[in-house]
């Protein structure tokens, strides 16, 4: 998850790509990868920053030397790069611009309370959720998986769904379900961690999970419960975590 949520370590301007293009300013895979920085535009800014400080940060040129320099360090580390720093929401706004399903999300978020809200919450709470995943490294290598093998449709999903929040009045769920969950990988550790409120959230995750299938067609339902059945337990622990509120 990078794209709608990132913005080029090498250029620090949105461009259309993955999903998470638009959320957060780290650095990114090759699903997303940005063009280089024009050669000389360091030297370019190093100039005026000298000469015109003014010019400087009224163009905004602080931001875009600091993503320059960022995009050095990447280069040599990609790993010291916070992958969830968030991206400005005009430069989100214009990542997500970019595809008609992108325009869709924006136009229901603006309707919806605001487009910044949204978008705000959303960031927040992926990063949040991709940091509990690990370090940087392990951070990025999600977000890029996530970036090259689901369908922008399936990604946009995704993120509508975190935006809607567990605002669904559910029943706990029956023993005998609970008791499938807990037979995954994932479900039995979540099972136990979640005690007795365990059937509240497991109704809460298989409500939310319904209503992110419904918002697909099928083929991009699969798409995406197969790309979650692929992943490390400890991985989709953290996502059941979170979806289940």
């Amino acid at each position: 998850m990078s794209n709608e949520l990132t913005i080029s370590e090498d250029s620090g301007e949105a461009r259309a790509g993955s999903a998470t293009e638009g959320f957060t300013t780290g650095n990114q895979g090759t699903d997303f990868a940005s063009r280089l920085p024009e050669p000389g535009r360091k030297a370019e800014i190093a100039r005026i920053m000298a000469t015109d400080i003014h010019r400087y940060y009224d163009e905004k040129l602080d931001a875009e030397y600091a993503a320059l320099l960022e995009a050095e360090q990447s280069e040599i580390n990609p790993d010291l790069i916070n992958p969830t720093r968030p991206m400005d929401a005009h430069q989100s706004r214009t990542a997500l611009c970019s595809s008609e399903a992108g325009r869709r999300l924006v136009s229901d978020w603006d309707e919806m309370g605001g487009f910044r809200t949204h978008l705000s919450h959303v960031q927040a709470d992926v990063g949040n959720m991709v940091k509990a995943m690990g370090g940087n490294r392990e951070q990025r290598v999600f977000m890029e998986r996530f970036d090259r093998d689901l369908p922008e449709e399936a990604r946009y999903a995704v993120y509508a769904e975190i935006a809607a929040g567990p605002s669904i009045y559910v029943t706990p769920a029956p023993a005998a379900e609970v008791k499938r969950f807990q037979a995954t990988p994932a479900g039995s550790t979540l099972v136990a961690e979640w005690g007795s409120f365990a059937p509240e959230k497991v109704a809460m995750l298989r409500a939310r999970a319904k209503r992110l299938t419904d918002n697909l067609t099928d083929d991009e339902a699969h798409g995406f419960w197969f790309w979650l059945d692929e992943l490390q337990p400890a991985i989709a622990a953290v996502i059941f975590r979170k979806m289940a509120g």
